[in-house]
Parts: structure tokens; C-alpha cells; sequence
């Protein structure tokens, strides 16, 4: 179909009149029908406080440049109709002579649980209520690794979120105050470690859950309140690519606030070193709490390089807060850790094993290691050998 382009920055095409919404001059233009500008213009006013807004409004805007088209799906049947997969929504478009037509954009509206923000309170010891909100509504928000579901994750996070904040945060203060929850829907399996991948690695600007999460940071830098923010397992990724597109988006001023903003990293599985980086950009801080890392998860130590890079964080906290030994923020605590973890090198639990007692030795470590990565410990808070012990035998005794 031709298109026929107006002096007043409108456009015919299919036999309907269609409104300019892009930037002249800046990449191609993109268009939507004219009957539907208010609508978009809608969006856009609201784009200034809902963080689900300026994601969608962004996403619309992206399409104005091949980096936007490269991550939209092609329809078989006709090669300029186009669709930009979103988190709970989707952005159908037709590309023609060089402009973009944007037909149905939104979110789908329906039950399905997709990456976002969430109130979580309880209402008693077995109910939880979960709500989907436009802003963070509490002082707390944790972001939360491979769960299969929301519930689970709701239920799961209180626990890391009062071992980076206690004694000032307890799971008794959560249960009264509340906290948010921003899903990470991650899962499990090989989906999700290439989920974390792209994030790690900011492959195409990372996954649409990061995309989403960097116009909340956005939003919430432009507040000024403290935030304390709970990161476990791959919701770490998640973090570090959100927080790499917000910096890049922020003004000065916007940066300066975030140093309000406090940051607790729970059973990593990405390295320590590359997610604290960007913390220090943006100017948070670290949380009062070291870091929680299971020294007997493969994924947590000697995967991710955090073997080291935990002790390296460790340091890092007690040169900017100082030596705190009710919050176990000592040197003492810091070289107690590191050689933990070279105690289970030392016994062979990654060397070949050579003969007599060594290859008893790497057994044994081998097995230990084994066996603390049986029964998803990623979702515990494993601080010693006790807490290793426990989570063995409860998973032994289920079998």
C-alpha cells in the first residue's frame, strides 16, 4: 500500500489518516492512527509517575530505530508486519517506505503473572495478598531469583530481606509494614541461566524484564526517599542491566538521589565484582548486612567467581561503613569466610584427585558440595555448616 506523507506531519496509508509521533529528523518516522493519538498522548502524561507507562512509552519510541525493530518478530505471511514482544503486552506494527504504523500496543490485561512491581502483605500466617502497583510503596523491595510463581517468591523473600537489614529489619516488621516484590519471572532451567546471560552480558539491551525494571529505578531516583533493595539469585542480573539502561537515561541531579537507595546481594549467581560496579556509579550503598553466600554452592562460589569477589564487597562495606561487630561488618567475619572457602578447596573439592587419603579427600568434598546443591538452597539463607547440614538431611528425609 502507498503512502502519502502531509505537510502537517500526518501520513495516509491503508485508506486512514494516521498522526506523527516521533522526533522529525531523528531516524524513521513513526506513526499512530489519528483516531487513537489521544490515547497515546494519554500514556505519555502518564509515563511521568507509572513506571509500567514510561516502559510501554519507551518501547513505542524505540521503533523508530533498527534496535527496536531487531527485537520484533516478523509475520510469515506479510514481511512489513512486525510485533515487538513486551513483558504482559505486545506493540503490532507495520513497517512501509520507510515509516512505522503502529496498530493494537498495550498490556494484555490478563491473570498471568509477568515481570513487575507487586505489594506484598499478610494478611495471616498462611495468606498473602499481592497487588500490582505503579510505584514503590514501601521501604523495602527485593527483586527474587528462580521461582516458578509469585506466591512463591512473596513467601520466600522476607527471610533475605531481614538478613541484609536486620536488626532494624526484621521478617515481624515485614509482616506488619509490608514489602514489594519486583518478579523476576526468571524460572528455572536453561531458559532462564540465558535469561541471566543477556543481562549479565547486555546482549541486544538485555531481557524486557530489565528494560522494565530501568524505568522504575527511573521513576523512583526522582523521589528522593530511601529504598532498600534485597537482590537474590538472578535477580542480580536483572538488576545490574536495569540499573546500566537507567544510569544512561538519568539526569545529574536524578543520580545524586539515588545515594538514598541501599543495596543487600543474596546468594548471587553472577559475579559480585561487575553488579557493585554499577552500584557505585549510581551511589548507593551497601547494605548494613554483608553479603549472604552459600560457600558450599557450586553455582555461588567458584561459578561466579565469588569464591573472591565476595571478600573483595566484604572489604569494600568496611571501608565505607566501618567496622560494625554487632552487624558482623569485621575483618575477622571477612577472613572467617575466605577461609572457609579455601577450606573446601584445600580438601580437593576441585582438585584431581591424586592416591591414598587425597582421593578419600575429594570424595568427600566432592560429595559434601553435591549434595548442598540438591533441594533448591538458593532459596534458603545457608549462613554455616549447620544450616548445610539441615537443608541435607530435610531433603534425604522427603525422599
Amino acid at each position: 500500500m502507498k503512502v502519502t506523507l502531509q505537510p502537517n506531519g500526518c501520513a495516509l496509508y491503508a485508506g486512514r489518516e494516521w498522526q506523527l509521533i516521533s522526533q522529525p529528523g531523528q531516524g524513521m518516522r513513526v506513526f499512530v492512527e489519528k483516531n487513537r493519538h489521544s490515547a497515546f498522548n494519554q500514556l505519555k502524561n502518564k509515563a511521568r509517575s507509572n513506571y509500567n507507562a514510561l516502559y510501554l512509552y519507551s518501547q513505542l519510541m524505540s521503533l523508530n530505530n533498527r534496535h527496536g525493530m531487531l527485537r520484533s518478530l516478523v509475520s510469515r505471511a506479510k514481511m512489513q508486519q512486525m510485533r515487538l514482544q513486551l513483558e504482559g503486552g505486545s506493540i503490532n506494527y507495520n513497517v512501509v517506505d520507510g515509516c512505522v504504523f503502529i496498530g493494537e500496543f498495550g498490556f494484555s490485561g490478563g491473570k498471568s503473572q509477568v515481570a513487575g512491581l507487586y505489594k506484598i502483605e499478610r494478611l495471616s500466617p498462611q495468606e498473602l495478598d499481592t497487588k500490582a502497583i505503579s510505584g514503590i510503596s514501601t521501604k523495602n523491595i527485593a527483586i527474587n531469583g528462580a521461582f516458578s510463581d509469585l506466591d512463591g517468591a512473596a513467601r520466600a523473600m522476607p527471610s533475605f530481606i531481614e538478613r541484609g537489614y536486620k536488626p532494624d529489619t526484621t521478617q515481624a516488621s515485614l509482616n506488619h509494614d509490608g514489602f514489594c516484590l519486583f518478579f523476576n519471572t526468571c524460572g528455572a532451567g536453561i531458559s532462564s541461566d540465558m535469561r541471566q546471560f543477556v543481562d549479565t552480558s547486555s546482549i541486544g539491551g538485555g531481557t524486557q524484564g530489565a528494560q522494565k525494571l530501568a524505568k522504575l529505578i527511573r521513576l523512583e531516583a526522582k523521589k528522593a526517599k530511601e529504598v532498600q533493595w534485597t537482590l537474590h539469585e538472578k535477580g542480580h542480573a536483572v538488576f545490574k542491566q536495569a540499573l546500566s539502561i537507567a544510569l544512561r537515561e538519568m539526569t545529574t541531579t536524578e543520580k545524586s538521589r539515588l545515594s538514598k537507595h541501599k543495596v543487600f546481594y543474596a546468594n548471587p549467581t553472577m559475579n559480585l565484582n561487575l553488579i557493585d560496579s554499577y552500584r557505585k556509579e549510581a551511589g548507593m550503598q551497601l547494605a548494613p548486612q554483608p553479603p549472604l553466600l552459600n560457600n558450599t554452592s557450586l553455582e555461588q562460589t567458584w561459578v561466579t567467581g565469588n569464591f573472591v569477589s565476595e571478600s573483595v564487597i566484604s572489604y569494600r562495606q568496611l571501608k565505607e561503613q566501618g567496622e560494625n561487630g554487632l552487624r558482623n561488618v569485621t575483618a575477622g567475619n571477612i577472613a572467617s569466610n575466605a577461609l572457609t572457602r579455601l577450606g573446601i578447596l584445600g580438601i580437593g573439592s576441585y582438585a584431581v584427585p591424586t592416591l591414598g587419603i587425597g582421593i578419600a579427600g575429594w570424595a568427600v568434598a566432592w560429595g559434601t558440595l553435591v549434595a548442598s546443591n540438591i533441594g533448591n538452597p538458593n532459596h534458603k539463607v545457608m549462613e554455616n555448616g549447620a544450616d548445610f547440614f539441615n537443608h541435607v538431611f530435610n531433603c534425604l528425609s522427603k525422599k
